[in-house]
C-alpha cells in the first residue's frame, strides 16, 4: 500500500514538472487559443580578423544582425561578456539587417578559451515586458609564431656614367604573424646601413641609399632582425648580387642618297641608318633635319645590344643640295645622347621638257589676330604642253595634304583656296608632287608665304568661310566627255535654229495675212466713198430752159 502511494506521488510530481516546462496555451473569452509572446526574433553572428593570434592583441569584429520576423526590435544593445562595455544600437525594423565592425582587444582568457563572447538585448516583443537577451560566440585560435620578412631591392638605373648618382631602394615587409624588431639593412655600395626599431604584422618599411658610381658597383644587401615572440631570436635575409654597370652608349647614324645626281623637279630618297652597339637601351628617340629643319620621326625605341633601324625621307630636287640629319635619344642611364650624320651632297641636272609646273601662293590675310586655319590662295601654273597626272598639293611645315588632282592640263592655271592651321608666326611653303607624261614623279615647291600673328590682325572667327572650289583641272582635248558635251551643244543649237526658223515663218505669214486684211478694209472704205449716187430731177418741158439758166447767175 505504501509502495502504491509512493508511485502515485511520483506520477503527480512528474505531471507538475511537465506542466512547468511545457508551452502553456491560454484561451480567450471566445474560447480561441492564443500563442505565447515571441522572444528571440534576431539572427546574430560575427567574425574576427585575424582568426588566429600568437598572443593577445587587437582584432576587428564584424557583426551581422538580421530581423526576419514581422516585429521591430526596439532598444537593441550590444555588451561585452564582462559587461564593462555597452553600446546602444537603436531599433532594427522588421525585415531589416545591419552589418557593422568594432575593434576588440583579445584577452589572454579569451585566447586561452578559444572564443570571444558578446551579449545582445532588446525590449520584449508583442507585449512581453521582459527583456530578450542573446549570447553570441565567435572562435579565436592560438597560432604558432611564424616570423617572416620579405626583402627586395631596386635600382634607379642599371647603367650609369662615371660620377652619376644611383638610388638604391630596399623594401622590407613583415609577412609573418608576429612583430619583428631591431631591423638593420647593410650593403657594400656607399657602406650603407639602415635601421628601424620595429615592424608590425603586414607593415612595410623602405630604406634608401644614394651611391655615386665611379666603376662597376656590386650590391649584395643583408637584412637582420629579431623576433620577440621567439625569445628575441635573430633572423637574417641576404639578397643575391646585382651590378650597376657603366653605360656603353654607342649610338651611330649614317645617311645615304639613292643617287648622286638628279634632275630638277625629281625626287630623291635619303635613307638614315641608326645603329646601337652598346649595352644600354634608348627611349624617346627623335630625328631632326639639320639642313631644312623640321622633325623627321619621334617616339622611337631601341633595345640594348646590337640593333639597327632605318628611316627613309624624300626630298624634292630644286638644285644642288646637301642633306644632314641629327638623332637625339634618352639612354637607360638617364642621359641624353646625340649623334649627327655626315652631310651627303646631290648634284642637280636641268629639268626635262614636258610639263613645266610652278606653284605660287598668296595669303588672304597676311596678319592674323590669333592662331587658327588661315585661308591661302594657291595657283598651279602648267606652262608646258603636256598634262600632269596624279598631283597632290601639300604644305611642307605641317606635312598636311590639302588637295589632289587627276589632271593638271597643259597651258592652264589651276586656282584653289586652301586652309592651313597656323599656331605661330612663320612661313608656309606649298609642295606639289605629280607624275609627268613620261611616268616620272616630280615635286615643286612654292616661294614661302609669311603669316604673322600680331595685335590688330584679322580675326579668323569673324571671317565667313568660303566654300573652297572643288573639282580638277583637265585638258578638254584629252577628255572624252568634252566631245560628248560638244555634240550635245551642237544638237541643242540645231534645235534652237529650227525652232527659230519655224517661228519666224509663222510670224511673217501672220504679218502678210494682217496686211492683206488691212488692204481689203481700205478698199472697202474707198469704194463706199467714191460710189456714184443718181439724183432725180423734174421733167423739162419742151422749149423751156433749164432752171439754172432761167434764174440767171446768182
Amino acid at each position: 500500500m505504501r509502495r502504491f502511494a509512493a508511485l502515485l506521488a511520483a506520477l503527480a510530481l512528474a505531471f507538475v514538472c511537465a506542466g512547468g516546462f511545457a508551452m502553456p496555451v491560454t484561451r480567450a473569452e471566445g474560447g480561441e487559443a492564443t500563442l505565447p509572446p515571441l522572444r528571440h526574433i534576431l539572427e546574430i553572428s560575427f567574425s574576427v580578423a585575424p582568426a588566429e593570434m600568437v598572443e593577445p592583441g587587437p582584432v576587428t569584429l564584424t557583426f551581422t544582425i538580421t530581423n526576419a520576423s514581422d516585429y521591430d526590435a526596439e532598444n537593441v544593445y550590444i555588451s561585452s561578456s564582462d559587461g564593462l562595455r555597452t553600446e546602444p544600437l537603436g531599433q532594427i525594423d522588421a525585415g531589416d539587417s545591419r552589418v557593422f565592425s568594432r575593434a576588440h582587444d583579445v584577452t589572454a582568457e579569451e585566447l586561452e578559451d578559444g572564443r570571444i563572447t558578446y551579449i545582445f538585448s532588446h525590449d520584449g516583443v508583442a507585449g512581453d515586458p521582459d527583456t530578450v537577451n542573446y549570447t553570441v560566440d565567435c572562435p579565436i585560435e592560438r597560432a604558432i609564431a611564424q616570423a617572416e620578412a620579405e626583402f627586395t631591392r631596386q635600382f634607379s638605373a642599371v647603367y650609369a656614367r662615371p660620377g652619376d648618382v644611383v638610388t638604391i631602394t630596399y623594401r622590407v615587409r613583415n609577412t609573418g604573424n608576429v612583430p619583428i624588431e631591431n631591423l638593420r639593412v647593410d650593403d657594400a655600395p656607399g657602406e650603407y646601413t639602415g635601421r628601424a626599431d620595429s615592424l608590425e604584422v603586414g607593415a612595410t618599411r623602405l630604406f634608401v641609399s644614394r651611391v655615386a658610381v665611379e666603376d662597376v658597383t656590386v650590391s649584395a644587401p643583408r637584412l637582420r632582425y629579431s623576433v620577440p615572440a621567439e625569445g628575441d631570436e635573430e633572423r637574417e635575409v641576404t639578397l643575391t648580387e646585382a651590378r650597376i654597370l657603366l653605360a656603353d652608349e654607342q649610338l651611330t647614324a649614317t645617311l645615304a642618297l639613292d643617287r648622286e645626281t638628279a634632275r630638277v623637279g625629281e625626287t630623291v630618297t635619303a635613307t638614315l641608318t641608326i645603329m646601337s652597339l652598346g649595352n644600354v637601351s634608348f627611349y624617346d628617340m627623335a630625328v631632326y633635319d639639320e639642313s631644312y629643319g623640321g622633325l623627321v620621326a619621334d617616339a622611337l625605341e631601341m633595345a640594348a645590344g646590337t640593333q639597327t633601324m632605318t628611316i627613309e625621307r624624300e626630298y624634292p630636287v630644286r638644285g644642288d643640295a646637301s642633306y644632314q640629319l641629327r638623332v637625339r635619344a634618352l639612354s637607360s642611364s638617364g642621359a641624353v645622347v646625340e649623334t649627327l650624320t655626315e652631310p651627303v651632297s646631290l648634284r642637280a641636272l636641268p629639268a626635262e621638257s614636258g610639263a613645266e609646273i610652278s606653284v605660287y601662293a598668296e595669303a588672304v590675310y597676311p596678319q592674323i589676330a590669333a592662331a587658327g586655319d588661315v585661308p591661302v590662295d594657291v595657283y598651279i601654273v602648267n606652262e608646258g604642253d603636256e598634262s600632269a597626272r596624279e598631283a597632290v598639293l601639300s604644305e611642307t611645315s605641317t606635312d598636311t595634304q590639302l588637295r589632289a588632282f587627276d589632271f593638271l592640263a597643259g597651258r592652264f592655271t589651276t586656282h584653289r583656296r586652301v586652309y592651313v592651321p597656323v599656331s605661330q608666326t612663320g612661313e608656309l611653303v606649298f609642295s606639289l608632287r605629280y607624275t609627268n607624261a613620261a611616268g616620272l614623279e616630280r615635286t615643286v615647291e612654292s616661294p614661302p608665304v609669311r603669316i604673322e600673328i600680331v595685335r590688330g590682325g584679322q580675326r579668323l572667327d569673324a571671317v565667313e568661310e568660303e566654300a573652297p572650289y572643288s573639282g580638277q583641272s583637265v585638258k578638254l582635248s584629252e577628255d572624252p566627255t568634252f566631245f560628248i558635251m560638244l555634240g550635245v551643244a551642237a544638237l541643242v543649237l540645231v534645235a534652237l535654229a529650227v525652232a527659230l526658223l519655224i517661228t519666224s515663218r509663222k510670224q511673217r505669214r501672220r504679218q502678210r495675212e494682217k496686211l492683206a486684211q488691212l488692204r481689203r478694209q481700205r478698199q472697202e472704205e474707198l469704194g463706199k466713198t467714191n460710189r456714184f449716187t443718181p439724183v432725180k430731177r423734174a421733167a423739162q418741158r419742151k422749149g423751156e430752159k433749164p432752171k439754172s439758166e432761167k434764174d440767171g447767175p446768182t
